[in-house]
């Protein structure tokens, strides 16, 4: 299933995010969030990559530790490239 909104954030702030995301999808918007979406045993990068070609739009928690990650930068660049 595609998801609408493609949710980048910091593994650190997950609590926030399970918060938006539990908001967004009361109001029908389906969010891919990795460590919900990503099944164990799936190589990450793949499934990061397929989401974000899936999605509608990207979603960025910004937040001092997303500003930190490297992983988001990569995140945030396939988006561009995709125009998301």
């Amino acid at each position: 299933m595609a998801h609408d909104v493609f949710i980048s954030y910091s593994d650190k702030d997950r609590l926030t995010v399970t918060g938006i995301c539990a908001y967004l999808e009361q109001k029908g918007i389906r969010c891919f969030v990795a460590y919900r979406d990503i099944p164990a045993g799936i190589v990450w990068a793949g499934a990061i990559t397929e989401a974000i070609e899936q999605c509608q739009l990207m979603l960025i928690v910004y937040s001092g530790n997303f500003n930190q990650s490297e992983q988001v930068d990569r995140e945030i660049e396939l988006c561009s490239n995709l125009k998301k």
